[in-house]
């Protein structure tokens, strides 16, 4: 060094130049400590906060292995043409999940008016051929608009015939 009051011309080059070799002075003995050691590097998963954080880290995990009833192509276009964009294929997932619950439930709630629909027209007619005295369980039914509007209904959509169908 010059202590004698001389300038120095350094230039950046040199400057970072001389600064890495100092630094790697000091990191050497740590890279010489036991190349040949048989130490895995072990794999820390992270810890969630909350129980919150861990019940959807698990959900997530288990959407990764589900394949829903409704394509993830169909929802990412209903997503796109709502202007939403998303590339998340979890955050597809999870809506396509969403959507086929709601549809179940809605036709779940269909059948059931649709069952009691046809228990109390049985029970009006006050009789009964041989064909409606199957096992409630062999007796197939048939989604009808009469029986989808109510169940729709219980869950906020409203839904009307058409005026020439009236």
């Amino acid at each position: 060094m010059a202590s004698d009051g001389e300038d120095i011309n350094v230039t950046p080059a040199e400057s970072l130049a001389s600064a890495t070799d100092t630094e790697d002075e000091e990191m050497e003995p740590q890279l010489l400590s036991d190349p040949d050691s048989d130490v895995e590097d072990l794999e820390v998963e992270e810890v969630p906060a909350t129980a919150e954080d861990a019940d959807m880290d698990e959900l997530l995990r288990q959407l990764e292995d589900y394949t829903p009833t409704i394509p993830d192509a169909l929802t990412m276009n209903a997503l796109k043409m709502a202007g939403f964009f998303t590339v998340d294929p979890q955050i597809v997932r999870l809506i396509s999940v969403s959507a086929q619950k709601f549809i179940s439930d809605i036709a779940n709630d269909a059948l059931q008016h649709c069952k009691t629909r046809t228990t109390n027209i049985q029970h009006s007619s006050g009789h009964s051929s041989s064909k409606d005295k199957k096992n409630p369980k062999d007796r197939k039914y048939t989604l009808a608009m009469e029986d989808l509007v109510p169940a729709l209904a219980d869950h906020g959509i409203t839904m009307r015939k058409p005026q020439y169908f009236v």
